[in-house]
C-alpha cells in the first residue's frame, strides 16, 4: 500500500467526496457516461417543466417564428461582412501603397 503524504496545513477535513468521481479515459475520445435509468415520477412528467414542447402554436405562428429568427441571423451575418469588408479596404487602402 502507497503511504500517503502528509502536508503540514492539512486538519483532516473532507471538503468535497470525489470518491464518486471517474477520470476518462481518453481525452481525444470522450465517453459519454451511461444515465441511470430511474422510474418515471409524477415530478419528472410535469408538463410545467418544458412548456417548450407544447404544441401551442399554429403552423402560420411558427413559420413566422422560424422567418423572424432566420432574419435576425442574417442581419448579423451582414454586420460581420460589412466590418470585415471595412477592416480589408482600410488594409488595402493603408498597407497598400
Amino acid at each position: 500500500m502507497a503511504k500517503r503524504k502528509q502536508y503540514d496545513d492539512d486538519d483532516g477535513r473532507t471538503i468535497v467526496d470525489m470518491s464518486g468521481v471517474e477520470s476518462p479515459s481518453s481525452l481525444f475520445i470522450p465517453r459519454v457516461p451511461k444515465k441511470e435509468k430511474t422510474a418515471p415520477t409524477e415530478e419528472n412528467n410535469s408538463s410545467d417543466e418544458r412548456p417548450w414542447e407544447k404544441n401551442e402554436f399554429s403552423k402560420d405562428e411558427r413559420r413566422s417564428f422560424v422567418l423572424g429568427a432566420m432574419s435576425a441571423s442574417a442581419l448579423i451575418a451582414l454586420i460581420f461582412i460589412a466590418v470585415f469588408g471595412i477592416a480589408i479596404a482600410l488594409m488595402v487602402f493603408f498597407i497598400g501603397k
